[in-house]
């Protein structure tokens, strides 16, 4: 139950609520003008706060992004499980709940901060309030709940709808975004039906979605294995790929200082080259002392005395022994000559013998190292054998995991059919065995819709047990544009209100914006407000609507139901300070 809602902001309209039916109008200012609006005036915003306040996230265009709300702090006083409480959030520290009780709680509250700021964290207050509320555990571990399962969060937004969820757009769901399989396990859980068969209804139907993806991400990878067989005779040739480099890797030689003895062998190599081409240049220099020694020769007296001789003149006795003495001369240098050049020839054949000796040393080396190597491996070598393998390795680890998926999909294929037809005995056997659940939520619904279209007319609520899971359809025979089904939501509504107030508490409010009411007939409009008010006043509950005056006043009330004195004293206006907040924002 809500006694009260209010704000730091200093102009908010403080608003204090009664048990049973509570109106909340907007009217419109005498001095207001055709173009004037009641649209922005705050109604829908009393049930964003209620939502904020019992532990909402701030998403999508929420009111609570306004750059005008930024600083502020919103509070509510409470009635939940027998305990009367205030909670006060901030937007601006919005993982912060602050919580004080009237007296101690039969549940606790566990407190987080010092003694001068304690709060607590949304988490640990909404899992209080799923528990007081609608008897979920305060925590999941050990039970049934680990698994997943509802939550207050889930099952809080039946009792107050948001038109900026889209909740006014079916029965079964109280916002477009969440899955139709939430939404019917939150029904069946409210409704006091086996909720778990819907959960594993919605396991099975993501674990195939899972396989699924898992295969057409496979065969993304590679087209030509989007089949059991392609993925099989691939995997044939991979894992024989493996073995083969296997086989390899098991018969390789590792030489310990292989590297080291092929820089030895390449070091052989260049020195044998080195000593080729010394040899070449020291033959080179014996040939050119050979050639030397040949030509090596002491001119003749002969030769100048035919040169004399041609031209007639006698040689004369003094140049002939200065022949004589310079040919001696010449003789001793050439001797001194040929003595040298066969000194150096034979330091240069000692040194052609040496090199000669030094390159087949080397090249025998080489040899010898080349022929130890033979048939082994570098380490190098071996790495590049192993990383091969892991590559043949990984390449069938995916094989076998697309062979793998592709046979659970075909598996699922085989079998699918026969796990849904036993859930869906287990949701017939459910439904039989919990026939005073099911009667209780049809009879409820059943109520609300003779309040509003007689008993003539056909109506109902249907649980129906199909392959796919449960499914909760209100129906009304007639015209879909008059408002027929604003009114299933609303008769849903009231079933859960009634059921859930009976069987786990609830809330101990139901909430009703009033674009709820859009389009729908004045007479349904009262016949709404009064079954549910008069529900609320009998059971101590409050039933909350949020209406603009001139719709309130034209609605064809009963003389025996004073709807008049459920309004509320604040009536929120069209004019700059006439709203909710004292003021207008974006």
């Amino acid at each position: 139950m809500i006694h009260g809602i209010g704000s730091s902001i200093g102009t908010f309209r403080t608003l204090a609520f009664s048990p049973g039916l509570n109106v909340l109008l907007a009217d419109q200012h005498t001095s207001s003008s055709s173009k004037d609006s009641r649209n922005s005036l705050g109604k829908s915003s009393v049930v964003e706060i209620v939502h904020f306040l019992l532990g909402s996230r701030m998403d999508g265009d929420s009111v609570f992004k306004a750059d005008a709300l930024k600083n502020a702090s919103f509070w509510g006083e409470f009635t939940f499980g027998g305990a009367r409480l205030r909670v006060e959030r901030k937007v601006n520290d919005r993982d912060k709940v602050f919580v004080k009780f009237a007296s101690e709680p039969i549940v606790p509250l566990r407190a987080e901060g010092d003694l001068f700021a304690p709060h607590v964290s949304v988490k640990d207050w909404t899992a209080w309030l799923g528990n007081v509320c609608f008897k979920l555990p305060l925590t999941v571990e050990g039970t049934v709940f680990e698994q997943g399962g509802p939550t207050f969060r889930s099952l809080f937004g039946y009792f107050a709808r948001r038109r900026g969820d889209n909740g006014f757009n079916s029965p079964s769901k109280y916002a477009s975004a969440i899955p139709d399989a939430e939404g019917h396990l939150a029904l069946s859980y409210l409704f006091g039906l086996d909720w778990t068969i819907s959960r594993d209804f919605e396991r099975r139907k993501l674990a195939r979605k899972d396989l699924q993806a898992e295969s057409r991400l496979a065969s993304a990878r590679d087209p030509k294995l989007g089949t059991l067989a392609a993925a099989t005779a691939e995997l044939v040739l991979a894992e024989q790929r493996a073995e083969r480099i296997r086989t390899e890797l098991e018969g390789f030689e590792v030489e310990a200082h292989y590297d080291d003895l092929v820089e030895e062998a390449a070091a052989a190599k260049r020195a044998a080259d080195r000593l080729s081409r010394s040899a070449i240049e020291v033959r080179n220099v014996i040939d050119h002392i050979e050639a030397s020694l040949a030509a090596e020769t002491a001119p003749g007296i002969e030769a100048v005395e035919m040169l004399y001789a041609e031209v007639g003149i006698q040689l004369p006795d003094s140049v002939r022994r200065g022949f004589e003495e310079v040919r001696e001369f010449h003789e001793a240098v050439i001797s001194n000559r040929r003595t040298h050049l066969a000194m150096e020839l034979e330091r240069s054949r000692n040194q052609l013998a040496v090199l000669e000796t030094e390159r087949r040393t080397s090249t025998s080396r080489r040899t010898e190292i080349l022929r130890d190597l033979s048939g082994k491996g570098a380490f190098a070598d071996l790495a590049d054998i192993q990383r091969r393998l892991a590559d043949a390795e990984q390449r069938v680890s995916q094989l076998r995991a697309q062979k793998d998926t592709l046979q659970r999909l075909e598996a699922d294929k085989a079998g699918q059919k026969i796990e849904r037809i036993a859930l869906k005995q287990r949701l017939d056997q459910d439904l039989e065995v919990r026939l005073s659940a099911v009667s209780a939520a049809v009879l409820a619904v059943n109520e609300a819709l003779i309040a509003l279209y007689g008993p003539e007319r056909p109506k109902s609520l249907r649980i129906e047990a199909t392959e796919s899971g449960p499914k909760f359809i209100v129906s009304v025979a007639g015209d879909r544009s008059g408002g027929i089904s604003n009114m299933e939501i609303f008769a849903m509504d009231y079933a859960l209100f009634k059921v859930t107030s009976a069987t786990l508490g609830g809330p101990g409010f139901l909430i009703h914006d009033s674009h709820l009411f859009d389009g729908v007939d004045a007479r349904q409009v009262a016949a709404a407000i009064e079954i549910a008010g008069s529900f609320a006043e009998a059971h101590g509950r409050q039933y909350l609507v949020t209406m603009n005056s001139d719709k309130f006043d034209a609605l064809p009330f009963p003389e025996t139901f004073d709807a008049r004195s459920h309004v509320l004293p604040v009536v929120l206006k069209d004019t700059p300070k006439g709203g909710l907040f004292g003021f207008r924002f974006e």
